[in-house]
């Protein structure tokens, strides 16, 4: 401690010399001090004494208190020099001799949840399943189509070159359209129970029900040079519903907004498999459509192909 603190100390002294001998001092008389150790670029010579600095460019003198940190530094501008440039650029190229902190690794992890999906949807009579009872059929389709979309943030868990490993968390919303076999079938809600009747008296040919969710996402995936897996939980809260009947010259439609005994929130599992930005998507609830004993127990699953956006 006490030999470095004398070197300081003549380090001081010399650029003290320096200042208060500015004719008669110039950087080679100032090189001979057996203290200094001395780098030379294209602009400039710089001398280390620890953390600390004194640069000889076409400028002038100049004494760096700290080389890691220029607003520490005895210079008078505020504003940068050319020496500080050239200073900058030499001690990243390696050629100052002073150690240079490694930048920040900051991880990002992109998940597939940011997606775009179309699929075909259907009930079941059971969670992960695609049997119907006989007791729903009258809620058998003709076809069924599932648009949802999603936008999400990643937090990366293991993160390399070819592998990662993730948790997504996103916010969307997703559309079921459901179109009935009977095509004269109604839904409606009496005394806070769901009914349903074949109107035969007009000529009906679709029935249709669209539910219209929120969902928020939260799944782990993992990623391996291109391909994607991802596996989670989503929920989901009906924010519209109503039923269309349309007639076979397309003059009369009939529309009824109602929640017709549905449950407001529910959830259901998700999962994904991509290639790249392209795959296929699975959905199945775990909630029922209606609410208990207020309708026919049924369960929503869809499947289809998903488009990942960044």
């Amino acid at each position: 401690m006490l030999t470095k603190s004398l070197m300081v100390c003549a380090a001081m002294l010399s650029a003290a010399t320096l200042y208060a001998e500015p004719a008669g001092t110039d950087e080679n008389s100032f090189s001979g001090d057996s203290l200094n150790m001395r780098t030379d670029t294209t602009t400039a010579k710089t001398y280390h004494f620890g953390k600390r600095d004194v640069i000889f460019d076409a400028s002038g003198i100049h004494f760096i208190k700290d080389r890691s940190n220029f607003d520490q530094s005895f210079y008078d501008d505020e504003q940068r020099s050319p020496f500080q440039q050239n200073y900058y650029q030499s001690n990243a190229n390696g050629s100052s001799g002073s150690a240079q902190p490694k930048p920040k690794k900051y991880r990002h992890f992109n998940s597939s949840l940011s997606a775009i999906d179309f699929g075909i949807a259907n009930f079941a009579s059971e969670p992960i399943s695609v049997e119907l009872d006989n007791s729903a059929s009258y809620m058998d389709l003709s076809r069924g189509f599932q648009l949802a979309f999603c936008n999400s943030s990643g937090l990366p868990i293991i993160s390399q070159q070819r592998f990662k490993l993730g948790m997504g968390v996103g916010v969307g919303a997703k559309i079921d359209f459901y179109t009935f076999s009977d095509k004269k079938l109604k839904l409606d809600k009496v005394d806070g129970h769901l009914v349903h009747f074949s109107d035969t008296a007009n000529p009906y040919k679709k029935s249709k029900l669209t539910n219209t969710y929120l969902t928020v996402p939260v799944a782990l995936e993992v990623q391996y040079r291109g391909l994607s897996v991802l596996a989670g939980v989503e929920g989901n809260l009906l924010v519209w519903s109503n039923t269309k009947m349309k007639t076979s010259t397309g003059e009369k439609k009939e529309r009824n907004h109602s929640n017709f005994c549905q449950n407001m929130f529910g959830y259901n599992l998700i999962a994904k498999v991509l290639v790249d930005e392209i795959g296929i998507y699975a959905r199945a609830n775990m909630t029922s459509l209606f609410s208990d004993g207020k309708g026919p127990e049924l369960y929503p699953f869809s499947v289809g192909v998903t488009f990942w956006v960044f």
